[in-house]
């Protein structure tokens, strides 16, 4: 018995060790606990994405710049067959006048400048015509000659210059529509016998080459002593207004500079609102939007 009692008491070593690894596993918790809520509240921080400063790019203001460019002769269209976008610069859109064309001598300080619009491509969609002809400001259009029925009437209609687009057309067609209210022929040509022929059909109606082939159409009108035009821009060549705005602003310049300018744009909503922005600016720098049959009688 005595034996089996001395067994039983406690060591006091064991209790030693007890508390020591007590102390340990609280410790442990402790840092358990204390590096989950650090971790926790940075980590979460960190992972935090950080904000960005917004860099709002601006637009590169459009300079004024001078027109080299031709849609004829050297350094024109003729050696850009291989360009895809033959209009990609500006001034590429601006045509170099022929000799002979030139209006009257023009006195800035007592005169206006005078600017006329063609609208192309109407006979695609009459739904986009018919705003041009509410304009209060004169327009011409371009009737092709094989479909330009309806066009011809919505032009005739409003008041509008309408233009047979002579580009293939037959002489006997084009003689036709001469006969209905067209007020002249637009094309280009480098056949001389093809543009005697035009001229003929023409019946001393307005000519207004548009200089992509050569300009025969110009000099056979010129020799026959008819009206004879060319187109000085193609405003809308590309569907952004920064660019069709900057092109009429180059057409007001060389109206100011030579008295007139001749201006080409598409039957497009886009087009429409840029030329209601220009006609304004136009108004504000003294100059003003003519008919084509104005220009031509004065030339």
């Amino acid at each position: 018995m005595g034996d089996l009692r001395r067994a039983s008491r406690p060591r006091p070593l064991n209790g030693v060790a007890n508390a020591f690894w007590a102390l340990v596993l609280a410790g442990s918790l402790l840092a358990i606990a204390v590096g989950y809520a650090g971790g926790h509240r940075f980590g979460t921080t960190a992972l935090r994405p950080v904000p960005r400063t917004r860099v709002v790019a601006l637009p590169e203001p459009i300079e004024p710049r001078d027109l080299p460019r031709a849609l004829h002769g050297a350094d024109s269209l003729d050696a850009a067959d291989d360009d895809p976008d033959p209009y990609g610069d500006a001034d590429r859109a601006v045509s170099a006048r022929p000799g002979g064309w030139a209006p009257r001598a023009f006195d800035a300080r007592h005169e206006a400048a005078r600017i006329a619009v063609l609208v192309v491509g109407g006979d695609r969609s009459a739904t986009e015509l018919a705003p041009f002809a509410g304009e209060p400001f004169p327009l011409a259009v371009l009737v092709p000659a094989q479909t330009g029925t309806e066009t011809l009437r919505i032009a005739r209609e409003a008041g509008m210059t309408a233009l047979v687009d002579c580009a293939g057309a037959d002489p006997t067609t084009i003689a036709a529509l001469r006969g209905h209210g067209a007020a002249g022929i637009v094309c280009s040509t480098d056949d001389a016998a093809r543009a005697r022929a035009l001229i003929a059909a023409d019946r001393g109606g307005i000519v207004l080459d548009d200089l992509l082939e050569d300009d025969a159409l110009y000099r056979a009108a010129r020799a026959a002593g008819d009206v004879a035009l060319t187109r000085d821009v193609t405003a809308d060549a590309r569907e952004n207004a920064p660019y069709v705005d900057f092109l009429l602003g180059q057409a007001l310049a060389i109206a100011q500079r030579t008295g007139v300018a001749i201006v080409a744009v598409h039957a497009r909503p886009s087009s429409l609102r840029a030329l209601e922005r220009f006609a304004a600016r136009a108004r504000r720098d003294g100059a003003r939007l003519v008919s084509l049959a104005g220009i031509a009688a004065h030339s």
